[in-house]
């Protein structure tokens, strides 16, 4: 889950907010087709 990566967004929520994005967890943890989506990152860089 990309939690890690937005962890200050995450503590600072409100609780209503907060509920919405575990909405969001719960609906998308068990798709197979996401698993492991967010625990990778690619970084292009570009010399100028």
């Amino acid at each position: 889950m990309a939690t890690q990566y937005m962890r200050e967004v995450v503590d600072a929520m409100d609780e209503s907010t907060y509920s919405l994005y575990l909405d969001y967890v719960f609906a998308t943890c068990e798709r197979t087709d996401l698993v492991g989506a967010s625990n990778h990152l690619l970084d292009i860089f570009r010399k100028n």
